[in-house]
């Protein structure tokens, strides 16, 4: 504790009690996710790479849900965030796109996307608007459908109660749908699973069964709903403290991470989803069409209340060539 308290003491008086450029890399994901994975081979990566970097990783929900990370991270007192561009979406609207369900047909839909000129102009406003840089951003596993009771139909989710993100397209999705989203943290889904608060939740194979969403609800639907993604991101008045030598060497180890978690997403899915199996879990491929044209319906009504810019979900879909 006097160590501590000393060196307190020296930081106030200006001393160098570090000797590199501190760099606080903090996310909410839960350990052992693929994110949370991710967040620990950057920090591999960065500090392999030099540039001076005190690299602090502060892993699992320290300091709070994702939406809190994100406020800390725009704040500056988080440099660098590991997590999902779904929580850009509060600030920079465009993002709820990427939330919507069935606007990405697959993977190289996305990866198309998350190169494309549309993917940088929304990034531009991430600065403009949150003061946040995207360093690199690369495609996860898609997510899928978790129930207490079995489902094959579009039918059978009609009325259930959901645990969807407090993300409005999210949401608004699961209503298009017919079901009843309710909000619930991601560290008690396990247990309003279990208790039958919620019926049912979404989430990527990694994910869920982080949080053992499989055991509470052992029905497990391919409905590939939403292609998620991933993200690393810096704080822009942070960027522009750095060195030019530095950028690069950040820059290059986020998108390092970014790849390997990309393509380790494609064989971590299917792992994951054979574990569950082993450990009691059935799973049911569905015609998803049904649940596609209802999202596709209602487009033009979630575009007309602005939940993202007019034409930007057509934009994207007419890069599926």
């Amino acid at each position: 504790m006097k160590q501590k308290i000393f060196a307190a003491f020296l930081m106030l008086l200006g001393s160098p009690v570090f000797a590199g450029t501190q760099i606080v890399v903090a996310g909410s994901e839960a350990v052992d996710s693929l994110i949370d994975r991710m967040s620990v081979k950057f920090a591999s990566i960065l500090e392999a790479k030099g540039g001076d970097f005190d690299v602090n990783l502060i892993r699992g929900q320290s300091l709070g849900n994702a939406q809190q990370v994100m406020e800390q991270h725009q704040a500056g007192s988080v440099d660098v965030m590991y997590s999902r561009p779904d929580w850009f979406t509060s600030n920079v609207p465009d993002f709820q796109v990427m939330s919507w369900g069935f606007t990405f047909s697959g993977r190289d839909h996305m990866t198309t996307f998350l190169n494309s000129k549309v993917f940088e102009g929304m990034s531009q406003k991430v600065i403009n608007n949150m003061g946040v840089r995207v360093l690199a951003a690369g495609v996860d596993q898609p997510r899928i459908l978790y129930t207490r009771e079995p489902v094959g139909s579009l039918n059978d989710v009609q009325g259930i109660k959901m645990r969807v993100p407090g993300i409005k397209a999210y949401v608004k999705l699961w209503e298009t749908v017919g079901t009843i989203p309710t909000s619930v943290a991601w560290s008690e889904a396990f247990l309003a699973l279990q208790t039958g608060v919620v019926d049912g939740a979404e989430a990527d194979a990694s994910g869920a069964y982080s949080q053992k969403f499989h055991v509470a609800a052992p029905n497990i639907t391919m409905t590939n709903h939403i292609m998620s993604a991933l993200h690393i991101s810096v704080n822009e008045a942070k960027w522009n403290s750095l060195s030019s030598d530095q950028k690069a060497i950040l820059k290059a180890a986020a998108e390092e991470a970014v790849a390997w978690a990309s393509e380790t997403a494609k064989s971590d899915s299917q792992g994951v989803l054979d574990k569950m199996v082993s450990e009691g879990a059935t799973i049911a491929e569905i015609d998803s069409s049904p649940f596609s044209a209802k999202a596709g319906q209602a487009v033009s009504g979630m575009e007309a209340d602005g939940l993202w810019s007019a034409g930007l979900w057509q934009t994207i879909r007419d890069l599926d060539k």
